[in-house]
Order: C-alpha cells, then sequence, then structure tokens
C-alpha cells in the first residue's frame, strides 16, 4: 500500500477512536445508543479506497474486541459483538463496499452521489442488519425490530449529510484526496 493511503488509515483510525469519547444518547427501550462514532465510519468510507476502508473499520473493530475501549462509551471486549449493537458493528464493516459500489454503479463525483450512496450503503444498509441483529438476539421478532430503528434514522441522515459536506470541503481544498 502506498505510505499516503495508510497514513490516511492511521489518521481515520484515530478519527474513529476519537468520536468514542462523544458521549452516546441512550434510547431507553432498545439498548441501542445514538453515537457519533457512525459518522467517522462514513467519512472513512468516502476518503479511502473500499480496501483499505474496509480494513481501517475492520482495525477497530479488531481493536475492540481485543478488549480496548474503542467504541462509544468505552466499551470493548468480545462481548460487545454478541449483544444488541453487534449488528450495526457489522454493518459498518459492509459501509465501504456498499458505498464504492453504488457509486462506482452511478458513475458520478458529486455530492449528490455520495449522499446517495452513503444512504443507501451506509445508513440503510447498517439499520436492516441492526435491526436483523437485534431480533435475532432479542425477544423481537424482524419487523418490530426493524420499525424501533427507524429512530435511528434522522440522525444518520444528518450525520450523512455533515460527512458529505466534510468530504466536500476537505476534497476542495487538498484535491489530492479525490484521488484514491
Amino acid at each position: 500500500m502506498q505510505t499516503k493511503i495508510l497514513t490516511r488509515m492511521g489518521l481515520l483510525l484515530a478519527v474513529l477512536i476519537g468520536l468514542a469519547f462523544a458521549p452516546p444518547i441512550t434510547v431507553g427501550f432498545l439498548g441501542v445508543p445514538i453515537v457519533l462514532q457512525n459518522m467517522g465510519v462514513m467519512l472513512v468510507a468516502m476518503l479511502l479506497p473500499k480496501r483499505s476502508a474496509t480494513i481501517t473499520i475492520g482495525m477497530l473493530l479488531a481493536l475492540a474486541a481485543l478488549g480496548l475501549p474503542v467504541l462509544t462509551g468505552g466499551r470493548g471486549g468480545i462481548a460487545v459483538f454478541m449483544g444488541p449493537t453487534a449488528g450495526f458493528m457489522y454493518g459498518w464493516l459492509l459501509t465501504p463496499l456498499a458505498y464504492a459500489g453504488i457509486t462506482h454503479y452511478l458513475k458520478q463525483d458529486s455530492w449528490v452521489t455520495k449522499a446517495l450512496g452513503m444512504t443507501l450503503g451506509g445508513v440503510l444498509l447498517t439499520e436492516l442488519l441492526g435491526a436483523a441483529w437485534l431480533a435475532a438476539t432479542t425477544n423481537m421478532t424482524f419487523v418490530p425490530a426493524l420499525l424501533s430503528v427507524l429512530i435511528y434514522i434522522p440522525g444518520d441522515l444528518l450525520k450523512m449529510a455533515l460527512s458529505v459536506l466534510v468530504v466536500q470541503q476537505l476534497t476542495a481544498v487538498m484535491p489530492a484526496l479525490n484521488s484514491k
């Protein structure tokens, strides 16, 4: 891998870990908090090639699995991969692949393409996997679990819009970021 990509990966991994320090907002009935860390996942997916982005997110999850408190709320350890939030984290791992596939299919490099790619490949895919995992690990069936995660969609769309704005601004002042 190029030094430039490795440097971006390290920097964005640090951003992901730094976003873990933003306190979670607990949604009482679900046990799945609203977090800012998924905005970092969106930034990683948009600023790195899909393979590098997937590796970067995988490194965050590997550090968490080793017990380091790198997830929101200081969580870490193998148990978080069995709990109700695990499906969302598995969705994070698929976000770069889905985003890259959607934006490649659309064949444009505009903020609209980025927003649509992240909405489908980041927000909706992650919520769908989160709901499926929530249903599998609780007494809920899939439809109620899916309906219950709808509460996260407005906030995730706001985080997606902010991520697209940040990426647009970064690529405007640092054109080299566009060249993946």
